[in-house]
């Protein structure tokens, strides 16, 4: 019978903090300009085609785009048929996604982009009611029991590389090998699909020029 895994910070911790350095410890962030700026950005999986502010990305991968520099309290998004128009808050950061029955919502990302941790984002997209990312290496589970249509978030010490599976109970729904984190960088992880067809799919957060 398969145990309980243990809750990511009472295993991770030693875990990163023997983790060796990885080369090209970049990162992809650089401070904004305006420090009151926000960043606003779509996650829909199957979309190529997004717009944000006057942005258009027309070969958006894995449906995520970059997060795109807002300095006005308002943003508008679209993404497929569906616009979206909401007030945002100054020096922030916002996904809008396009859940698993066709609605867009906006939520609030924690991003810290601290010059030693890497932010990791999860979105469940799925028709699922809860689903948990786990990290096998260590046997815990990253971020546990996220609802459909919403998204977590956890901070761990980089640079890292870890494989990462997307449960429901003891089920592996999706396997993601090899994650790298680096400082100040930051990983996205988006779950998507219904009706027992399911996959996940990781990026580096990336920023528009």
């Amino acid at each position: 019978m398969m145990t309980r895994p243990h809750r990511i910070f009472s295993c991770l911790v030693a875990l990163c903090l023997a983790a060796p350095a990885l080369a090209d410890d970049g990162q992809l962030y650089q401070d904004p300009a305006d420090p009151n700026a926000t960043f606003v950005r779509v996650v829909s999986p199957g979309e190529t085609l997004a717009v944000v502010e006057s942005r258009t990305f027309d070969n958006v991968k894995g449906g995520v785009t970059p997060y795109v520099m807002v300095t006005s309290n308002r943003v508008s998004v679209a993404v497929g048929d569906l616009e979206s128009n909401a007030d945002i808050a100054p020096a922030s950061f916002y996904t809008f996604i396009v859940g698993a029955e066709g609605s867009i919502a906006m939520v609030k990302d924690e991003i810290t982009n601290s010059p030693a941790k890497a932010d990791l984002v999860f979105y469940n997209l799925s028709d699922l009611p809860t689903v948990d990312l786990f990290v096998p290496k260590a046997n815990a589970i990253a971020l546990e029991a996220i609802a459909p249509g919403t998204s977590r978030q956890v901070t761990l010490k980089a640079p890292l590389i870890l494989d990462f599976e997307v449960r429901n109970g003891d089920a592996t729904l999706a396997v993601l090998p090899e994650v790298e984190m680096r400082r100040r960088a930051g990983v996205t992880v988006v779950f998507s699909g219904t009706a027992g067809s399911y996959s996940a799919y990781s990026t580096e957060n990336l920023y528009s020029n």
